[in-house]
């Protein structure tokens, strides 16, 4: 086979991979274990009222209409609501929902009510008939004041049948909770209790679709667990049974988690989603295994709880520190893992010098060329060699006619006189595929790309780019179709895979050189919508190509004058 047929499947398959892994994301198949699940959250009668009305009211207002108790950290502003002790109303201070100077802070979790409730709550249940535990109805005693770094907050509340609740919330400068659930038995007889905790989620914002995983996302038994959206509601419910571990929702840069006890045995995991009147419900649970206690005796638990963005170096530290089983997995590093996370550090760290994240990514292709020069010099002298023997392979074309076996063979016999393995360039291509789908992940999920400006009209490389060549740059006012809407960088990107055919040998079959031809063009609009970084990274390392090419045929010139 020739060495352009393999190159047109390998071009092929890596821009069907781009766009498949794009649209259609993967999902994790792993086979579930059948237990009970712990209970579902509550709804409190205003809740229910808010329901009925199918009026969504600002998150403020719910808050005010209920006695809560205010969170403030560096990193954190929001509220814990006293009825249900349920953590419904965090934003992250950080981060801002656009670039606009006046944008509202990133918000994570929201009461029910809202148009996006999401929110977290722990608890106690039991298999006894008619025992009175904490539910979403529960109002807990509290002090006056607010949950800060320096202040903790203990809730308290008594069933008044022998079991007294007490909750103590903690908090760091980031974004790390930790709950200690502890419950004293004064009564004469003893309990059987589970303790649980849950995040639930409805009504999930609208967002890009991508190739980020976005959803209900887990550790057990050695095994990252992932369920989109999607996927969940067809299943409607799954479990896992597991020692130690972690489970919580996540989107592309934010996320809530429950890293409950690692050393805890038979820890009953499920993902669930329910569809209900106020729109698809998805909920993810932890439930301990059953403690006795007896009279006079007293049990305790505790849970972290993560709720904000998602920075690497802090959630390394928290896997480090704390002592949570791969709780670096709650980024998605996609497929290459032991190339993606490195490759995240380094555009970080380059990052932290240059202050500038797409001076980021140039000096990140850049020494990434250097660090594949050997195998793309193998590539190029090859492709060098082919186009040396065009003239001889279009004259063998031009004798054996349309008999194209035995054009074939005296294409072989060529190869053979003239040393040359057509396929001699692939290998260094396949090996660099998994380096090209680890940086297309890093740029995907890198939160310092995002709203991060580079030069001239780009004012955020984790967005496609803003500027449409069909309209001039927004000088002509016409409507334009979504897939001809190409900004600058894409067409400059599509420009420059055009002039690398001029470096490398034309096919000889016109079928292949009309797709060569097509395909920078097919790319540029294919593409074209992707974040503004990675379009603005491939059109750099294209002109490196290039350079490298050139130098290495001025050498090849020069070693040949002597």
């Amino acid at each position: 086979m020739e060495k352009r047929n393999l190159v047109l499947a390998l071009l092929f398959s890596v821009v069907a991979l781009f766009v498949v892994d794009a649209l259609f994301p993967k999902s994790a198949t792993q086979e579930p274990a059948s237990v009970d699940a712990p209970v579902a959250a509550g709804k409190t009668t205003a809740e229910q009222a808010q329901k009925a009305e199918k009026t969504p009211l600002p998150v403020g207002q719910i808050v005010d209409s209920s006695a809560h108790i205010d969170i403030a950290t560096p990193a954190l502003s929001g509220s814990l609501r006293l009825k249900g002790a349920r953590f419904d109303n965090l934003s992250l201070k950080k981060y801002r929902e656009t670039m606009a100077e006046n944008s509202p802070i990133i918000r994570l979790l929201s009461p029910a009510g809202s148009e996006f409730p999401f929110f977290a709550e722990f608890g106690w249940i039991s298999n006894e008939f008619g025992l009175a535990l904490p539910t979403a109805e529960t109002v807990w005693t509290a002090p006056d004041g607010e949950l800060t770094p320096e202040k903790p907050l203990t809730l308290t509340w008594d069933n008044k049948n022998g079991l007294r609740f007490i909750r103590q919330i903690s908090v760091d400068e980031n974004y790390m909770f930790t709950i200690t659930d502890r419950v004293e038995n004064y009564a004469d007889r003893a309990f059987t209790l589970f303790n649980y905790g849950l995040i639930g989620r409805t009504n999930v914002p609208p967002n890009a679709r991508s190739a980020v995983m976005e959803g209900l996302i887990g550790y057990a038994n050695g095994a990252l667990k992932e369920y989109r959206y999607d996927k969940i509601a067809k299943e409607k419910q799954v479990s896992f049974v597991t020692e130690g571990g972690w489970t919580g929702i996540t989107d592309k840069y934010w996320m809530a988690v429950l890293a409950f006890d690692q050393d805890r045995k038979d820890v009953t995991v499920r993902f669930s989603e329910n569809d209900t009147d106020d729109g698809p419900y998805y909920q993810t649970d932890y439930r301990l295994p059953p403690v006795t206690l007896n009279a006079g005796q007293a049990i305790q638990t505790t849970v972290r709880m993560f709720a904000g963005a998602k920075e690497l170096k802090l959630i390394d530290a928290y896997e480090k520190d704390l002592g949570i089983k791969r709780f670096d997995l709650t980024v998605d590093f996609g497929w290459y893992y032991f190339i993606t996370k490195p490759f995240l550090f380094l555009l970080s760290w380059f990052y932290s010098i240059l202050g500038n994240m797409g001076l980021a990514i140039l000096l990140f292709a850049f020494l990434l060329r250097l660090a594949l020069y050997p195998l793309a010099n193998k590539s190029f002298v090859n492709m060098a060699k082919m186009k040396e023997l065009q003239p001889k392979m279009e004259a063998l074309r031009e004798k054996c006619g349309e008999d194209k076996m035995k054009f074939n063979q005296e294409m072989m016999l060529l190869y053979q006189r003239e040393k040359v393995n057509p396929a001699a360039g692939c290998l260094p291509m396949f090996i660099q595929i998994p380096v090209l789908f680890s940086l297309y992940k890093v740029l995907s999920i890198s939160l310092e790309l995002r709203q991060a400006p580079f030069y001239g009209w780009i004012h955020d490389l984790s967005a496609p780019d803003p500027s449409s060549v069909f309209t001039l740059c927004g000088l002509i006012d016409w409507p334009v179709p979504a897939i001809l809407n190409i900004g600058v960088w894409p067409l400059l990107m599509g420009i420059t895979m055009w002039m690398q055919q001029f470096l490398n040998p034309k096919p000889t079959e016109k079928a292949q050189a009309w797709m060569m031809t097509m395909m920078p063009w097919l790319m540029t609009f294919m593409l074209g919508q992707l974040a503004s970084g990675l379009i603005i990274y491939w059109t750099w390392s294209n002109l490196l190509s290039m350079a490298q090419q050139y130098a290495l045929r001025w050498t090849g010139k020069k070693n040949k004058n002597g």
